[in-house]
């Protein structure tokens, strides 16, 4: 009886320490943001009134340029929070799959253009239907893209593929030819500020998009995961669960992304 009164102590104790961490790195993310959105308003308007100026307006957008990131940390920061704490908010329907991910791939063409890189949607000519918070979903795939964008070779190929599989569940795979993820890394890499040993020194992020994407994801009931892709690069693999109507055999659409396509 001792041993479960005292191991029952120990849980209050550490669940108390999370929600005190959680709700401190809210507070703060939420005090840095007011200031923040100042610093890019007046960065955006200096550079705008130093058009003649081209030193002067290049610094102010340097400063806009920073502060959007720190805007972007702190809003990880703010959703890992809520995450933790079991308050990030969900709001599901039902929607089919293929607009959302076409969607995610318009937004990230200039990434694609600007490194004469190829993007192929392989989505089936049936509905991919699925009870998701389209938005947060988005968020999802936007950061698994973004990042395979980010480390494939220049004038790479990245492909993504969604699919239903036989026990009515949806696939989604995010393949590169980037430099990988070694074999012991790939589950780590889900965990908040950490990045692969293959990429972290160029790769210029805060290390939190996967693990709030696996906490998005987790939230609907599904999983993602990373996997070695034969040949060289990695393959990031979303599965939701349920509901999802047409056939993983029904032939795929090739979406070309790349340049003039």
């Amino acid at each position: 009886m001792a041993e479960a009164a005292e191991a029952q102590r120990a849980r209050e104790l550490a669940e108390r320490a999370l929600l005190a961490h959680t709700e401190f790195v809210a507070n703060v993310s939420h005090e840095l943001r007011t200031p923040l959105q100042s610093i890019i308003g007046f960065a955006d308007l200096g550079a705008r009134r130093a058009r003649e100026q081209p030193v002067l307006a290049d610094l102010f957008v340097t400063i806009g340029h920073a502060g959007e990131r720190m805007r972007r940390l702190v809003d990880d920061l703010l959703d890992i929070a809520r995450a933790d704490s079991a308050q990030l908010t969900m709001n599901f329907e039902f929607v089919d799959l293929r607009p959302l991910l076409r969607e995610v791939a318009l937004e990230l063409r200039p990434q694609v253009e600007s490194r004469a890189l190829t993007l192929r949607l392989h989505l089936p000519p049936q509905p991919l239907t699925v009870s998701v918070d389209a938005a947060r979903m988005q968020q999802v795939v936007r950061n698994v893209l973004a990042n395979a964008l980010k480390f494939s070779p220049d004038a790479g190929e990245v492909e993504v593929e969604a699919s239903v599989l036989a026990d009515g569940s949806t696939r989604i795979d995010c393949a590169d030819r980037g430099p990988g993820v070694p074999a012991d890394e790939l589950e780590r890499i889900f965990d908040a500020f950490v990045q692969s040993s293959r990429t972290r020194d160029g790769a210029g992020g805060t290390g939190l998009g996967l693990a709030i994407s696996r906490r998005i994801v987790a939230a609907h009931g599904g999983a993602i995961v990373a996997l070695a892709r034969e040949g060289g690069g990695s393959v990031f693999r979303i599965t939701l669960p349920g509901m999802a109507w047409g056939r993983s055999d029904a032939g795929a659409v090739d979406l070309p992304l790349n340049g003039g396509a």
